[in-house]
């Protein structure tokens, strides 16, 4: 179970090192939220990079998949 206090976190990654960590707004997940996780991803593959999401809530994991995204990993 999670922290209360802990929402949806955003990680950069380069290889199998974390380059970035930055939480993403608190609130309910909608198709902006993922539009965001989409322009992020598009720039860290610009970079060499890829992002994961860690503590995404149920209804974030189903948009990603939903928009297929499936190029951002989710980490439960």
């Amino acid at each position: 179970m999670l922290h209360p206090r802990t929402g949806p976190t955003v990680v950069l990654t380069r290889g199998d090192a974390e380059v970035a960590i930055w939480p993403l707004p608190r609130g309910r997940p909608d198709m902006g939220t993922v539009d965001q996780l989409a322009r992020l991803q598009l720039e860290a593959r610009r970079l060499g990079c890829s992002i994961r999401v860690r503590n995404a809530c149920r209804e974030l994991r189903e948009l990603i998949e939903l928009s297929g995204l499936d190029d951002v990993v989710v980490d439960e």
